[in-house]
């Protein structure tokens, strides 16, 4: 499958290029998972508020693709060596929700009932980021994005210090997130480190794909620098449409 290719090239020519100095973090696109399972390369964590599964299934939009889909509440962080000292970091993904509901993912996650929590609300315009800290939820900061059900967006979330901005557009628009104002963002200090994860919540139904967590935007840039020197078949916004 090329998107599969497509992430074990972005591998190989990160190590041949001397781009991996610690600052690729985490990168998954379930190509490897089997169908039906869970995720192979993530933790489900015992949530008291739900512990629905994240299973592997086809893409709804594409049948040669495998995604991650959420059903319900259940955390999952991904299984990475020093996750619980991330702390700043941008994280680019792909989510698409199949009803006007509740869904969800997390971040800098401490603990499970000590997190950061950004959603899409029922009613497809608002974005939300909560706080999750002794069994209750906060809001902090909310945005507006009027969106679509069975649409793929492409996400970018930026931490950086107690700097949150969350970025949003659709899939198959080729505008660099770089030249997009956040639709959400906000200061909060309330977690200082820990990984990103999926969520999912209450009865929404929502699907995960090409998960790419690095350090900085330099990062980003040296992906596009090998694809302009004709070493990469695809950079990240061409991996998010195949």
């Amino acid at each position: 499958m090329l998107k599969n290719k497509v992430f074990l090239i972005v591998f190989i020519i990160f190590i041949c290029c001397g781009l991996v100095n610690g600052n690729v973090l985490f990168i998954d696109d379930f190509e490897k998972d089997n169908v039906g399972k869970e995720p192979s390369n993530w933790e489900n964590l015992a949530f008291a508020a739900g512990n629905s599964k994240i299973t592997i299934e086809k893409d709804p939009t594409n049948a040669k693709n495998n995604v991650a889909k959420t059903i319900g509440i259940g955390l999952y962080i991904p299984k990475a060596t020093g996750r619980e000292n991330w702390s700043d970091y941008i994280w680019d993904f792909d989510w698409m929700w199949e009803n006007d509901n509740y869904v969800g993912t997390i971040y800098r996650v401490e603990d499970v009932e000590a997190h950061y929590h950004f959603s899409r609300r029922q009613g497809a315009t608002e974005i939300h980021i909560y706080t999750r800290k002794a069994g209750n939820w906060a809001n902090i900061a909310k945005g507006n994005y009027p969106n679509e059900n069975n649409v793929w967006y492409s996400h970018r979330l930026i931490m950086k210090g107690n700097r949150h901005e969350i970025y949003m557009k659709k899939r198959d628009d080729n505008t660099p997130f770089e030249k997009l104002k956040p639709i959400v963002a906000v200061e909060d200090d309330t977690f200082k480190k820990g990984p990103v994860g999926m969520m999912g919540i209450t009865t929404g139904v929502s699907y995960f794909d090409n998960m790419v967590l690095v350090e900085t935007l330099q990062d980003i840039e040296n992906i596009k620098a090998v694809e302009r020197n004709g070493k990469l078949i695809a950079i990240w916004g061409q991996i998010k449409s195949h």
